[in-house]
């Protein structure tokens, strides 16, 4: 169980006002980040959650709808900071039955809805970044900072249920991961494929000092009080350097989508 986004949430809203009436599980508050109004989100652990799957950090039915309430009463003059460290989505008999998929999309439309209004959004990634937790939380960003630490992982699986998935030993998924960035996990190689703005070394991500959150604050501060990167459609990471040869095949699809669209 991970408390990063819980440290790193802390640290970046030190002297903010927090937000009431948030699931136990959704943290949020309004803060001042270098003259920039800014509201923070992040998902953390709740053991005591009612949705028995999403105790350890996941993105369940009440996460995704805390998201969207959090994201839809945020200040009209504030910027969004998704912060996240999310093991996945909270898979479970019940969450599909009541519409796990129904809370998420409420997560995903309220990020969308702002970033189109014009709210600058932006997302640092402190730790997991999995499935359909990150969608919810954070891809929606139009800037997406993270820290350059092995445990930072970002996957459509998480590692054990991709080995369900493929019935294959961890052994022999983690030969492919180095073979094949696509199956990486690891952040340089998401970065590599045009989808990370800024990578940050810190000492300790656990602990950080306050010269790190200092320079992250920076970071997302300045992005933030930037509308062309905080409000960019995410697909336009598709056009970052490093996507035009990482990504070549992507693009042509695209391409050939819009052509298709357009026609």
């Amino acid at each position: 169980m991970s408390l990063r986004g819980r440290v790193w949430f802390e640290r970046l809203t030190a002297g903010g006002s927090s937000v009431d009436g948030l699931p136990a599980s959704v943290l949020a508050a309004d803060v001042s980040l270098r003259g920039v109004p800014v509201r923070a989100i992040a998902v953390v652990p709740d053991p005591g959650a009612r949705m028995r799957r999403a105790r350890s950090g996941e993105v369940g039915i009440d996460e995704g709808h805390g998201i969207a309430a959090a994201v839809k009463g945020a200040p009209p003059d504030s910027g969004i900071l998704a912060i996240v460290d999310v093991p996945g989505q909270a898979f479970g008999r019940e969450e599909e039955e009541i519409g796990l998929q129904l809370a998420l999309a409420a997560a995903v439309e309220a990020y969308a809805i702002r970033r189109r209004a014009g709210t600058p959004i932006a997302a640092l990634l402190v730790g997991k970044a999995i499935s359909g937790a990150f969608l919810a939380h954070g891809m929606q960003a139009g800037w997406i900072g993270a820290l350059a630490d092995p445990q930072i992982e970002v996957h459509v699986m998480s590692a054990a249920a991709t080995a369900r998935v493929t019935r294959m030993a961890p052994e022999q998924i983690a030969r492919l991961a180095g073979e094949i960035p696509a199956t990486s996990r690891r952040i340089q190689s998401f970065a590599s494929f045009g989808a990370i703005d800024t990578l940050f070394d810190v000492a300790d991500p656990d602990d950080p000092s306050p010269t790190d959150v200092d320079a992250v604050a920076s970071a997302v501060a300045a992005a933030l009080a930037d509308p062309v990167r905080g409000c960019r459609n995410p697909v336009a990471r598709l056009n970052a350097d490093a996507a035009q040869t990482t990504r070549a095949l992507a693009r042509e699809v695209r391409a050939r989508i819009d052509a298709e669209w357009n026609a």
